[in-house]
């Protein structure tokens, strides 16, 4: 007999929800997954459980499959409200009906009534996503947790009063993920932002899979780089017909047009932490970036609006610079998000300069983390801007940035706490100054009987997904055509795909449900069995009549975890003691020391990346006495030694990088952790300093404390090592400037 282990939160509440596994494969930008949730109610009485989750822009519901005891049930797509009637009447009867619904744009609701005490019931949910290019890679986002967003769920976003995306900061749910990448894509270079992985390459595919068990608390992130450019052709039979996904990332020339500039940073509560640290030096770079042709206004929204330029100003050296001290004290401390009133205030309020006929862009920052999305997209789009979003964070949602972006000819970009948000801000404002084409042909090499409409234009490097349906199989590959600069450009896949992922019809017949009248919307989902606002997922397991459940069952809403970095909670951002712990053994301590994940990063870029430059300037440790001081104000403020160090480490060695260099070599050559290195390196730099610093006998204790396991014969050898290596204390031996 399987033994189910219980989860429950830290303060003992039993969790239904005991962990989600993720299987999925890459062909081409075309991403097929399967999820398993797996549930277990060890309440001591009946459950109804309820758990809205996200799923990724563009994708579609394809399929579930069930297991409950020893049976393994099929769903199938029905109409909604026969959905619906069907499973008050199961649960009427004692039975167990499992229903999957659509609840608001990128978010949909599992449903499962009447589970008996002790019962363990696993939910497969199939999906299938079009993956884009961003920045001149494919991004590939899985997400996995719902952040807290401001506004009213079921008013605003649309959700069931059942329906319920609390956090509940206690509970951890175990999370794991492979993915199989293959053909063309499979030779890209593939890295994570987002989670430690483990690649290995076949000569055909490629697996990726986590390191360790990871939790619900970030989306899950893959890059694949150097594939920019490419064209995809994929092929599928689909009864009498035969579908083709034809995707194109066109180039187009960059120009060095006047821009007009608008700057709009969300600096709300929830965007305390990672993302507020990111986007100040994101901006800095920015402003670096404006030329005395530019034109350029900032403002920044919570619960109010504050603009720090009430019309566009030209880009002097003058002019920026007093922008740049703004920038830099800029923090979420405004409240609440009054998105809406923000963007109204910011198109309408902020005049353009005289006599210009340029469109104005509006370079827009947030988490995205708000319910009505309608509104906010409304006066977007009759702003007469174009709209340029960047989504920080790691759960941010999906929906009104790309709206936003698309429906007003701008684009939108992601990015992680663990990404160079300044590099993706950067390459989204040369973005602005492309071209943009809004000339585009496809060519087919035979009539097909439908085909997904053009879009009304695009930008260099934008990915276009292009659908089509054939009597007979294409022989020929497509062709996409557009003018720029007065001259005819083409694109063109070397190849046909033929797949047998009938996921490829499926997600064509998605994209017409889309342009579909609302009965029409109806017919196709329900032949193409996909989920949509009109459509569910159902199955029941009818129970023998001695298992029936008789009373009531009991509403379980699975609370979300709360978002890591979000509202100022913890945050996502390796620190340099991470970098420190996966360091190489032979370090050539003249220079900084290097460290290893998918790329290499020096501790100075890491402190720029991660890190505000006013922070680092306002504590960095420039003298070995700025260092002790700086430990033992911390010591009497917490009593946690780790969080010190960590503190020490995050504030910076002004000039002095290779210090903690030193102390990581040293750990690595005595056979000792880095928390133990810092110990001694902090108990010996008290000794040599004992005429010219005294430290508080509780600093002294925290550094007892963490070397209690070392004797009086080792400590001392330890000093030794250090006296040969940091023989001169002085400053500017301290900065390394002798």
């Amino acid at each position: 007999m399987e033994q189910t282990i219980e989860m429950a939160a830290i303060d003992g509440t039993t969790i239904a929800l005991q962990s989600v596994h993720i299987t999925g494969q890459i062909s081409g930008l075309l991403l097929s997954t399967s999820i398993r949730q797996q549930y277990y109610n060890d309440s001591g009485k009946a459950l109804e459980v309820v758990y809205t989750f996200p799923l990724g822009w563009d994708s579609s519901l394809l399929g579930m499959e069930v297991e409950i005891g020893s049976k393994r049930l099929q769903g199938v797509v029905i109409e909604k409200k026969e959905a619906e009637a069907k499973y008050e009447k199961a649960i009427e009867e004692g039975d167990t009906p499992v229903m999957v619904q659509e609840s608001s744009p990128g978010l949909y609701t599992a449903n499962l009534g009447n589970i008996k005490a002790g019962e363990s019931i696993g939910v497969e949910i199939r999906t299938a996503q079009l993956l884009r290019f961003e920045q001149d890679q494919i991004r590939v986002k899985i997400p996995t947790v719902i952040a807290p967003r401001y506004g009213d769920p079921h008013k605003d976003g649309g959700l069931a009063p059942h329906e319920s995306d609390g956090v509940d900061f206690l509970v951890r749910y175990p999370f794991t993920i492979c993915l199989n990448i293959t053909g063309e894509t499979a030779k890209a270079k593939i890295t994570s932002p987002s989670h430690k992985t483990v690649i290995t390459a076949t000569d055909n595919d490629v697996s990726v899979l986590l390191e360790s068990e990871a939790a619900l608390d970030r989306d899950f992130i893959l890059l694949l780089q150097g594939l920019a450019g490419h064209s995809f052709a994929l092929s599928v039979a689909d009864e009498e017909h035969h579908t083709m996904l034809a995707s194109f990332c066109p180039k187009l020339p960059v120009k060095a047009d006047p821009l007009l500039l608008k700057i709009l940073v969300d600096c709300s509560g929830s965007m305390a932490g990672d993302s507020i640290w990111q986007a100040r030096k994101a901006l800095q770079t920015i402003l670096r970036e404006l030329s005395p042709q530019d034109f350029i206004s900032f403002s920044r929204f919570g619960d109010r609006v504050n603009h720090a330029t009430r019309s566009m100003e030209q880009c002097t050296p003058e002019a920026l610079q007093k922008l740049f001290p703004i920038v830099k004290r800029m923090d979420a401390g405004m409240g609440g998000t009054e998105m809406e009133n923000a963007v109204l205030s910011t198109c309408k309020e902020v005049s353009l300069p005289e006599n210009t006929s340029l469109r104005p862009s509006l370079l827009l920052i947030t988490d995205d983390l708000y319910w009505n999305n309608g509104s906010i997209l409304r006066a977007a789009m009759e702003s007469g801007h174009r709209f340029f979003t960047v989504g920080v964070g790691s759960a941010p949602a999906e929906c009104l940035l790309r709206e936003i972006a698309e429906k007003t000819g701008g684009a939108c970009a992601f990015v992680t706490p663990n990404e160079d948000m300044a590099a993706v801000i950067v390459r989204m404002f040369r973005r602005m100054r492309t071209s943009q084409t809004n000339k585009l042909s496809i060519s087919w090499g035979s009539e097909p009987a439908w085909q997904s409409s053009l879009p009304a234009s695009i930008f260099d490097g934008e990915t276009l997904h292009l659908f089509a349906s054939f009597t007979e199989a294409p022989m020929q590959v497509p062709t996409l055509s557009w003018k720029a600069d007065g001259k005819i450009n083409t694109a063109t896949p070397e190849f046909i795909t033929a797949t047998e992922n009938r996921d490829v019809a499926r997600l064509g017949a998605a994209q017409r449900i889309k342009t579909a009248s609302k009965q029409e919307a109806l017919s196709i989902a329900l032949k193409y069995q996909l989920v949509s606002d009109q459509s569910s997922l159902f199955l029941v397991y009818l129970r023998e009549s001695e298992d029936k459940v008789t009373e009531l069952p009991e509403i379980h809403q699975v609370p979300q975890m709360m978002a890591a970095g979000s509202h100022g909670y913890g945050s996502v951002v390796c620190d340099i003691n991470e970098y420190c712990r996966m360091s190489k053994k032979n370090l050539n301590i003249s220079a900084f020391m290097r460290y290893e994940s998918e790329s290499e990063f020096s501790l100075q870029e890491l402190k720029g990346e991660f890190f505000g430059e006013e922070d680092l300037e306002s504590v960095a440790h420039s003298s070995p006495h700025e260092l002790l001081k700086y430990f033992d104000k911390q010591a009497l403020a917490y009593q946690d030694y780790a969080h010190v160090l960590t503190l020490i480490q995050i504030h910076g060695f002004t000039g002095a990088d290779y210090v903690p260099c030193m102390i990581a070599d040293f750990a690595n050559q005595e056979g000792i952790t880095l928390e133990q290195a810092w110990a001694v390196f902090l108990d010996w730099l008290m000794i040599r300093l004992v005429n010219e610093y005294r430290p508080s006998r509780h600093a002294k204790r925290l550094l007892r404390s963490q070397m209690k396991t070392f004797g009086r014969t080792r400590r001392t050898a330890f000093h030794t090592v250090l006296n040969s290596r940091f023989s001169d204390l002085s400053v500017t031996a301290w900065k390394g400037t002798e």
